[in-house]
């Protein structure tokens, strides 16, 4: 892999272009040296006052290097690993470890959680976002659980838009690429009276790979739709509303799910959303919010399928259930032994049931499977910020969340859960070089029990420019409802042949969760380094860390073996680093690096995403008369079991010019990759790895963007 070759030319570039930059101006010693930031801790900090290693991605730098989706976006992030699966299949965890279900992140949009409690995961190309209303990305490098609670493990990305107030009043792009990448995005902003709104239509297809592994072929598409309106509200100066609601829809291809699928299992996603905040300040010093909100996701996915007719019988489900080893057996032509009494009178049922049919036993029975699913959620959070002196503030809150599920396929019946919270954190000064956090989160689940999330955090400043960060916290992950309560079947419809004389019939196989699991943890300890040169534009952050993860959920959970434990564990340590420079007005340059080490793990699944080394670099230079180029490196080492590398290049060139009332910007990307294939999983005594590809390592996206 390239990856160490380029980070050591850019970080020569770097130094080179600092050395040969104007001498530095001198800066207002009232400027605001750092930027500042929300997430970690609820509270607006400084970067040099924040209790975490936080990476903040801007609107600008997504325009600058072309990045035209949150996944991609992600890849800026040190530490941070992505996995492609299909084209609609992102697997994104900070640090990796199991690749089969990444759940220890915890993503909001505007505050507001997009992460699903009643199946644990992120669906991150259905985010209800267009990437042209994004106005920057907050990604808290590290478990932030002590804010935002159980499912922030490992780090928490923060979407923030832009406010209606800062869009144009009209504003259109387009965009086409090669594998089927086309995108097209409409925005409105308008006032009426003293209600700032925006209303965004966005369309999105991508062809995918050009080969997938269990499709044999081009099956891998996405194509969605996104409808936001926003709107902020004023009532006198102290207090805000503000509403924002939403639908995405569309279509994933899905290459497979069974060995007998006739038909692709595409997925249907249709998501609806409404949110609204009321902000007010008391005074100066003390503001309240409350927020509510309401979400529904729901998935419609059906596929055609067949297998042998026996699969089909009552008695080799009632088997099954008993004793899957009996069924398998059985279902091999074999004669079942040392089972129990009961194991051997449900076998002879089985056995004759089968004799019964006759030649048609083998025969194969094709239906209608399903495993469509829906998700309720509403919730509600109130949260109080009070500035108690020049050295001290904090903010605390509480809130309960609702959420239901239905899924005849996973579930089995209708279940919902009750999750109270409450959570607060002390920013306190005891000297004017020490900045102490401590925070604290606790939650009661009906489900899963009480979990407690605490952090400890020291920052001192060496001087005006350099901050040494200490952090010591501990976080969560709630085992979701399909883990605790998991009755999964398959029925099929519009069988044939009928069995029995019914149409509809279920496979033999099914599985059920022991229950009982507690949630995920970690135990963190970070080190961390913050460097500032405000003359020459750069901003340095360095960190070491030591995560222990405990009672994690590890297993493969399928049909054929659903037996969820707490057993597994793994250790992760390393060191990051984090560094942007604003070399002059019109030279930008960024570095990320990280050094991961995955060890101690109980169970090989989480070694799956791993990189030892990963990274990204890149460099924006404008050249005068609206033209502008740049070239950024995004690499991983695929140090996982049947994990590739992976490497690209893209180097964009852009125009931008005035128009009568507006402005318009052309762009051209060319992106390189370093091996058109991937892969990124290989199971347990499988001879192959699962793998996708593209037919060309090269890739072209134009796109224009117009505004007035």
């Amino acid at each position: 892999m390239k990856l160490h070759r380029v980070l050591s030319s850019v970080g020569l570039g770097l130094t080179t272009g600092l050395s040969a930059a104007a001498s530095p101006a001198e800066i207002p010693a009232d400027a605001d040296l750092y930027p500042t930031v929300l997430t970690p801790t609820r509270l607006r900090q400084s970067l040099q006052d924040v209790p975490a290693s936080v990476t903040v991605i801007t609107a600008d730098m997504l325009r600058k290097f072309a990045i035209r989706s949150i996944p991609e976006a992600l890849r800026l992030v040190p530490g941070m690993a992505i996995t492609q699966a299909s084209g609609p299949d992102y697997r994104i965890n900070y640090h990796g470890t199991n690749v089969l279900v990444p759940r220890r992140m915890n993503v909001l949009i505007d505050g507001v959680s997009v992460y699903q409690p009643m199946f644990a995961r992120v669906d991150w190309t259905n985010l209800p976002i267009a990437i042209d209303d994004v106005d920057r990305i907050e990604v808290t490098r590290g478990p932030n659980s002590a804010a935002y609670g159980p499912n922030s493990l490992l780090a928490i990305v923060n979407i923030i838009s832009r406010h209606p107030r800062d869009v144009e009043r009209v504003f259109a792009s387009v965009e086409k690429g090669g594998n089927g990448v086309a995108a097209g995005t409409f925005r409105l902003g308008a006032t009426l009276g003293d209600i700032d709104m925006r209303l965004t239509v966005n369309h999105e297809r991508d062809g995918g790979y050009d080969v997938q592994q269990r499709a044999g072929a081009d099956h891998d598409s996405l194509r969605l739709t996104r409808v936001n309106f926003r709107a902020v509200k004023p009532f006198g100066s102290a207090t805000n509303l503000d509403i924002n609601a939403g639908y995405v829809g569309g279509t994933k291809e899905v290459p497979g799910v069974d060995s007998g699928g006739i038909t692709y299992p595409d997925a249907k996603p249709r998501d609806t959303y409404l949110s609204a905040t009321l902000t007010h300040s008391f005074a100066p010093t003390h503001q309240f919010q409350a927020r509510a909100y309401v979400w529904t996701d729901k998935i419609e996915q059906s596929w055609r399928t067949c297998y042998p007719t026996a699969m089909f019988l009552p008695e080799m489900f009632a088997m099954y259930q008993a004793n899957p080893g009996y069924a398998a057996a059985i279902l091999a032509g074999r004669l079942p032994t040392g089972g129990t009494p009961a194991d051997d009178a449900l076998a002879a049922a089985a056995i004759a049931a089968i004799r019964g049919l006759g030649a048609s036993a083998t025969a194969p029975t094709c239906g209608t499977a399903e495993q469509g699913l829906e998700q309720r959620r509403v919730d509600l959070e109130v949260q109080d910020t009070y500035v108690v002196s020049e050295r001290a503030r904090f903010v605390a809150g509480a809130g309960v969340r609702r959420h239901s599920g239905s899924s005849a396929t996973f579930l089995g019946i209708d279940l919902a859960n009750t999750v109270w919270r409450a959570f607060g954190n002390l920013e306190y000064r005891p000297a004017p070089n020490l900045a102490i956090n401590l925070g604290a989160y606790a939650e009661r689940d009906e489900l899963s029990g009480s979990s407690f999330s605490p952090r400890a955090a020291a920052n001192y400043r060496l001087s005006d420019l350099q901050t040494l960060r200490f952090v010591w916290s501990r976080g969560t992950r709630t085992p979701d409802v399909q883990e605790q309560r998991a009755n999964w079947t398959y029925t099929l419809t519009e069988a044939t042949p009928a069995l029995n004389g019914s149409s509809t019939v279920r496979l033999f196989q099914s599985a059920r969760s022991p229950g009982g699991l507690q949630s995920e943890r970690i135990r963190s300890f970070e080190v961390g380094y913050l460097l500032n040169v405000p003359a020459y534009g750069l901003l340095v952050d360095v960190k070491a860390f030591d995560d222990e993860l405990s009672s994690l959920i590890s297993e493969k959970l399928q049909l054929s073996s659903f037996k969820p434990t707490n057993s597994g564990a793994v250790h992760l340590t390393g060191v990051e680093l984090q560094a942007n420079a604003a070399i002059t007005a019109d030279w930008t340059v960024f570095l990320n690096y990280a050094y991961l080490r995955n060890h101690g793990a109980t169970n090989l699944l989480e070694t799956t995403q791993y990189s030892r080394h990963s990274g990204s670099i890149g460099t924006w230079k404008a050249f005068g008369d609206g033209w502008a180029a740049s070239i950024a490196y995004f690499g991983a080492a695929g140090d996982g079991l049947g994990q590739s590398a992976y490497g690209r290049t893209d180097l964009t060139l852009s125009k931008r010019v005035g128009l009568a009332a507006g402005k318009a910007e052309v762009s051209l990307t060319a992106r390189r990759l370093d091996n058109p294939q991937q892969t990124y999983f290989r199971d347990f005594g499988a001879a192959n790895t699962l793998r996708a590809a593209y037919d060309s390592r090269w890739q072209v996206l134009g796109q224009l963007r117009v505004s007035f």
